[in-house]
């Protein structure tokens, strides 16, 4: 028997990433892929270039970042 598992997502489910290292990058360009506006925060500015081209939305602090969802 072949049992599917029911699951519910939101494609324009507001995320946040705080740091954009290799890792915070790749999973920034997934996210905005997907359909997610996505937040992002780095200690070093510069690095949210890249994915801000993409379409992120940069914060100024990192309060603001986790402010802007609730993921």
């Amino acid at each position: 028997m072949n049992e599917q598992q029911n699951h519910t997502t939101r494609q324009d489910s507001a995320v946040t990433v705080i740091g954009l290292g290799p890792m915070g990058q790749a999973m920034t360009r997934t996210l905005l892929t997907a359909g997610h506006p996505v937040t992002v925060w780095n200690r070093t500015a510069g690095r949210a270039d890249g994915v801000v081209a993409d379409g992120a939305t940069l914060a100024a602090t990192p309060g603001e970042a986790v402010e802007a969802s609730d993921l």
